[in-house]
C-alpha cells in the first residue's frame, strides 16, 4: 500500500492572493469530510462520549438497513437493529466494543459479531474500534470502521463442519491403524498408515535413530512427552499429538494420531505393555489453517492502509485547497483513480498487476482516444501499481486542465520500456498551449518528484518545455 506525505494536490500555475487565503468555513468542511467518508468501502461513524452517533457514511447505513438518528440520546453507541456475539449471546449497546471505547478508552480491532437489520437480514460484522481524546488527553468518544465478513465467516464454519466429518468418516472406515509396543520399541502400521508414514513396511522401530530420520525435529519432543503422559498408570491412557513425518521425497506430512494405552493389572501392579491407536492426514487442513490466517491479516492490513491512504489524500487536499469546489473534485477523483487501480489489483489477488492495463485505467477518464500509447507486456508490484496510476492521473489531470488536452488537436505519448531490472516511463505531450514553468510546487509535482523516490526509490524528471510538458519517470522492478 501507499502512504503519503506530500504538502500540494495538485499541478496549477500560481493562484491569486484571494484564492490562496480562501479558508473554507466549518459547514463546508463538514458537508466536504462526509463526502470523504461516504467514498470509503467500509462502514464508518463516530460517538461521544455519552455514547450519541455524531456521523455515520453511506456504507454504514447500507450494511445496518436503516439510517441512525443522529444526536440522538435515545439510540446510542450503534446503528444496529440487534448485536449478538457469535454463539448467538445478546450484546446491549451499553456493552458493545464501541460502547466500551467510548466510555472506558478500550481499544478492539478485529473483533466479530452477529448483527440483525430490521428486514431479517442476519451479518457477521468485524469491527476495529479507537477511542478518541482531546488535546487534554480527555475521552471524548470513538470511531468504529466496521465491515461485512459473513463469507469469511460462513467459510470458516463449512472448513469446521468438514473437519468434523472427516474425523468421523476415519473413525469409522479403520483408515492408517497401527499399534505400539513397548517391550520391543516396534510400531506395526497398516497398509493405509505406511502410506501416510512414507514407510516401505509395516515394522518401524522406533528407536533414536528411528525417530529422528523420521519425525520432524521440532515435533519429536511433543510426541515423546505425550507418550509418557498417556503411559502413566494412574492417568486415563489417552494418547493425542500432531506432528510432521518426513516423506520418501524428504517433503513433510502433518499427521494428527490419536490412541488408547493397553494395561497389565492393576493398582499399584499396573503397567503399560502398548499403544494402539490411528493417524490421519492433517496437511489439507494445516495449509487451509494457514491461508485462513493470512487471508485475515491480508484484509485487516488493507483495511487500514487503505483508510491511511484516503486519509492523507484528503488532508492534502484540503490543506491546499483554493475553493470548496475544486477541492472536492480533486478529492473525488483522485480517491477514484485510486480505487480503479484497487480494481485491477482485486482480479489478481493483490499480487500483481498488468501494467498495460494500469496505464489504461489511470488514463480512462479523459479523452484516450488522444493518447499514443505503446510498451510490452509486463507486471508490476501492487505497490508500483497504486503509486504510477496516481502519478499518471495527475500528469493527466494537469494535461487536461492547462496542457496538451486543453487545446484541440494536443495528443500525448505514453510509453515504457523495461531493462536492466528497471522500468522506464515517459510521457511526452505536444500541440497544447505554450508551457511556462508553475511558480509553485501542487501536490502532482511533490507526488512525481518526492513520492516516486519516496515510495518506489526511484528517479523522476520533469521538464516544462515550451512546446509541451515531458515526464519520465524511473522505478526499479
Amino acid at each position: 500500500m501507499v502512504a503519503f506525505t506530500f504538502n500540494r494536490c495538485n499541478l496549477q500555475p500560481q493562484t491569486s492572493t484571494q484564492e490562496r487565503n480562501f479558508a473554507p468555513s466549518p459547514e463546508a468542511l463538514v458537508g466536504l469530510e462526509q463526502a470523504v467518508f461516504d467514498v470509503l468501502p467500509i462502514g464508518v461513524y463516530t460517538c461521544d462520549h455519552e455514547g450519541q452517533i455524531l456521523r455515520a457514511n453511506r456504507k454504514a447505513v447500507e450494511l445496518w438497513g436503516r439510517a441512525p438518528r443522529l444526536r440522538d440520546p435515545a439510540q446510542r453507541f450503534c446503528g444496529t437493529f440487534r448485536v449478538e456475539s457469535l454463539d448467538g449471546v445478546l450484546i446491549p449497546p451499553d456493552q458493545t466494543p464501541m460502547a466500551r471505547a467510548a466510555l472506558y478508552g478500550e481499544r478492539f480491532d478485529g473483533v466479530d459479531a452477529v448483527v440483525h437489520n430490521p428486514d431479517g437480514r442476519r451479518w457477521v460484522a468485524r469491527v476495529h474500534v479507537v477511542p478518541l481524546h482531546d488535546d487534554d488527553g480527555t475521552l471524548v468518544g470513538a470511531v468504529n470502521c466496521f465491515q461485512d465478513v459473513t463469507a469469511e465467516h460462513e467459510a470458516r464454519q463449512a472448513l469446521e463442519r468438514q473437519q468434523r466429518t472427516f474425523d468421523q468418516a476415519m473413525v469409522a472406515s479403520n483408515m492408517g491403524t497401527w499399534r505400539y509396543t513397548l517391550a520391543d520399541n516396534v510400531c506395526l502400521y497398516d497398509d493405509n498408515a505406511q502410506e501416510l508414514y512414507g514407510l516401505s513396511e509395516a515394522r518401524f522401530l522406533h528407536d533414536e535413530a528411528g525417530v529422528t530420520a523420521k519425525f520432524h525435529p521440532d515435533d519429536a519432543a511433543l510426541m515423546w512427552s505425550r507418550v509418557s503422559e498417556a503411559l502413566d498408570p494412574l492417568g486415563g491412557g489417552r494418547y493425542e499429538v500432531d506432528y510432521r513425518v518426513r516423506q520418501p521425497d524428504d517433503s513433510w506430512r502433518w499427521l494428527s494420531a490419536w490412541g488408547l494405552v493397553e494395561f497389565e493389572g492393576h493398582g499399584e501392579g499396573r503397567k503399560a505393555v502398548a499403544i494402539a491407536g490411528a493417524s490421519r492426514d492433517l496437511t489439507a487442513l494445516k495449509v487451509a489453517e494457514k491461508h485462513q490466517r493470512l487471508m485475515e491479516n491480508e484484509l485487516n492490513h488493507r483495511v487500514k492502509n487503505s483508510l491511511a491512504t484516503v486519509q492523507s489524500i484528503a488532508a492534502q487536499t484540503l490543506r491546499t485547497a483554493t475553493d470548496l469546489q475544486s477541492a472536492r473534485v480533486a478529492l473525488e477523483s483522485r480517491i477514484i483513480s485510486l480505487a480503479r487501480a484497487h480494481d485491477l489489483l482485486t482480479d489478481r489477488s493483490w499480487l500483481a498487476a498488468e501494467f498495460r492495463a494500469v496505464v489504461n485505467r489511470a488514463l480512462e477518464p479523459f479523452s484516450i482516444a488522444r493518447f499514443d500509447v505503446s510498451g510490452p507486456a509486463l507486471d508490476v508490484s501492487p505497490g508500483h501499481a497504486l503509486m504510477l496510476s496516481l502519478a499518471l492521473h495527475e500528469l493527466a489531470t494537469n494535461a487536461a486542465k492547462y496542457g496538451a488536452l486543453s487545446r484541440e488537436g494536443g495528443r500525448i505519448q505514453v510509453n515504457w520500456r523495461a531493462e536492466d531490472g528497471k522500468l522506464r516511463l515517459n510521457w511526452r505531450e505536444t500541440g497544447g498551449p505554450e508551457v511556462s514553468p508553475p511558480t509553485r510546487r501542487g501536490f502532482g509535482t511533490r507526488l512525481l518528484l518526492d513520492g516516486i523516490g519516496r515510495e518506489l526509490s526511484g528517479e523522476t524528471r520533469l521538464d516544462y518545455a515550451r512546446e509541451g510538458v515531458r515526464c519520465e519517470i524511473e522505478v526499479s522492478l
